[in-house]
């Protein structure tokens, strides 16, 4: 019995620690893309004029 429910307390803190990563994950991905494509448009408007 105690076994079993270590597991599933195992299995959940895996879950959660996943699931964080992933937000963790995306917000680190959102803002680098924000940057990236700011960087790119800023150098392709100074190419063009």
């Amino acid at each position: 019995m105690l076994m079993g429910l270590l597991s599933i307390q195992s299995i959940m803190d895996l879950v959660v620690a996943g699931i964080s990563l992933m937000i963790g994950l995306g917000i680190f991905t959102f803002i680098a893309s924000v940057l990236c494509s700011a960087a790119f448009f800023q150098h392709a408007k100074d190419v063009n004029a």
